[in-house]
């Protein structure tokens, strides 16, 4: 399980592949576990970087708020960690915030940057429904049953048929978890990149799901009608969690498009870390 130290907390993280160097970001809850199905897809073709954002999975990280610019500086430490000077950024949901505030921030290690499933202020309805999935664990549902919840927001509705719902009350759900999620859930419920998205002057590529009902489809495409020159792929019959069959044959043709111009420091991140 390896871990590099950034800043005031321990990153965890794996590396895949060789190649450019391709920075995966998983949204809210999520882990680098996340992205299981589609590294296979991408690291015979790239250098894939995974980690566990600050309040998901095993990063530690010190008991407190924070925000999705301190999430931002925790991915550019990682790469700083790494040796890597610029890389490939895609964002997932919440990743997709964090990778709007990596390339704000930190703008010379940003070659391009893909956003799926993101948008440029939280829709009000999805903020409500998620508070409401995490009261449902302070008051006595069990972590699968959040999980049950948040795949309805995420999944279609062929995902669900023929299945069965049950829904469980909780046996001592870990209470840091649920508190990583809930600051992240305050920082998610803070970002708003109306007024800076004209500042992004990198290739960037925007993919939604047609029936995205956590963030509906409109918000994807507001996110790429605001940023000069982007481009913008809808899959059909997708929902928030994308399939990596769909996008993932978007991704590498974008990419192909815009090769990184100097591969510095990948020869020494190439020994660093984890590599499956």
């Amino acid at each position: 399980m390896p871990k590099i130290k950034v800043g005031d907390a321990n990153i965890h993280y794996h590396v895949h592949g060789d190649g450019e160097p391709l920075m995966l970001i998983t949204g809210f809850s999520g882990d680098l576990y996340n992205w299981k199905k589609a590294i296979p897809l991408l690291d015979d073709h790239y250098m894939v970087i995974t980690f566990d954002n600050r309040g998901s999975g095993h990063t530690e990280a010190p008991d407190a708020p924070f925000t999705m610019a301190q999430m931002a500086d925790d991915a550019a430490g990682l790469l700083d960690a790494l040796n890597i000077d610029q890389v490939h950024v895609l964002g997932w949901s919440m990743g997709g915030n964090i990778a709007q505030e990596l390339t704000f921030r930190h703008p010379g290690k940003v070659a391009t940057l893909i956003l799926m499933s993101t948008y440029i202020r939280e829709p009000d309805r999805a903020r409500f429904a998620i508070d409401a999935m995490i009261h449902s664990v302070r008051e006595g549902a069990s972590m699968d049953t959040f999980q049950t919840m948040m795949q309805a927001w995420c999944s279609t509705e062929s995902f669900f048929r023929g299945k069965v719902s049950v829904c469980e009350l909780g046996e001592g759900c870990d209470i840091n978890v649920l508190n990583g999620f809930s600051r992240q859930k305050k920082a998610l419920d803070a970002f708003d990149s109306r007024d800076r998205l004209q500042l992004i002057s990198v290739p960037v590529l925007v993919v939604h799901g047609e029936e995205d009902i956590m963030v509906p489809l409109p918000y994807g495409e507001r996110l790429a009608a605001g940023i000069p020159n982007s481009e913008f792929e809808v899959i059909e019959g997708a929902g928030h969690f994308l399939p990596p069959a769909g996008y993932v044959p978007l991704v590498l043709d974008f990419l192909a498009k815009h090769p990184l111009k100097e591969m510095v420091g990948q020869e020494s991140a190439a020994g660093i870390g984890e590599r499956n």
